[in-house]
């Protein structure tokens, strides 16, 4: 076995780090056991431990020694100071896989010199094991290393790779893309109770509407395309509903979100 598939750390053990791990562990891709956290609190710890069967440890360096793949799962503020700390203690046996936004590749090669390092944009759905992410790898990762942080990612949700300098893109898109569904959702539930739904029974047709449809683009080989052509009939309800949110621009306003949420992207990666 290659050796940085021979554990996995976490340098973090917030939210997506617990999902990643779970996620991991469920895929039997490693045992509980050879997965390590390192975690300030000494609460989530004891959580993250007792719940999981997880390593945890209070020091970074500990888990940056044992780790044959690494997570850098910290907010990017302290993303430099973390590096600095853990650098002395790492090999280009090792992978590297940052979770942080905005924290480009050159700043991470540049502060692990000769370290294999990946980039990558998961999104919240991972939680739930229905994550999108986006890696991209840097100069010193070999594809058996990208095959191997697929893998990984794979295990809450899909996972692309795509060269670095759409990541801003994936960012807005993706990223950001959670926000989009659920602001749709809050103006279906709005425009129910408008038309005399009441609260609670509007909200439940919404959700469930939303997850119907998802699985409809995702389980049938029909493009979203075809399945809105599908509902929509000449002269019928769908077609007046359509028609209204064409008026109003719907589609525009749509790229305009994610080409605003793309450059506030680059604003925030340039620090």
């Amino acid at each position: 076995m290659m050796a940085y598939k021979s554990s996995i750390a976490f340098i973090g053990g917030g939210n997506m780090a617990e999902a990643l791990a779970v996620g991991i562990v469920r895929a039997r891709i490693v045992s509980p056991e050879s997965i390590i956290v390192s975690e300030p609190d000494p609460e989530r710890c004891s959580y993250l431990g007792s719940r999981y069967g997880l390593i945890t440890t209070g020091r970074n360096k500990d888990a940056a020694v044992a780790g044959g793949t690494i997570f850098l799962a910290v907010k990017p503020q302290v993303l430099p100071e973390v590096l600095e700390e853990i650098a002395p203690s790492i090999n280009k046996e090792q992978l590297v896989i940052s979770i942080a936004a905005g924290v480009t590749l050159q700043y991470l090669e540049k502060s692990l010199p000769g370290v294999p390092v990946i980039r990558s944009m998961p999104n919240t759905p991972a939680l739930l094991g229905s994550g999108a992410t986006v890696i991209s790898p840097g100069h010193g990762v070999h594809a058996d290393m990208t095959h191997w942080a697929v893998e990984l990612f794979q295990a809450v949700g899909s996972c692309h790779i795509l060269p670095e300098d759409l990541m801003n893109a994936v960012t807005g898109l993706s990223g950001s893309g959670p926000a989009y569904v659920f602001h749709l959702a809050e103006a279906l539930i709005e425009a129910g109770m408008a038309v005399g739904i009441p609260a609670e029974e509007s909200a439940g047709l919404v959700k469930q509407t939303i997850m119907g449809a998802a699985r409809m683009m995702i389980e049938t080989e029909r493009s979203p395309t075809e399945l809105r052509e599908m509902v929509t009939s000449p002269g019928g309800t769908t077609e007046a509903g359509l028609g209204a949110l064409d008026e109003g621009g719907f589609s525009e306003t749509i790229v305009e979100a994610v080409m605003a949420a793309t450059e506030r992207a680059k604003e925030l990666g340039k620090g």
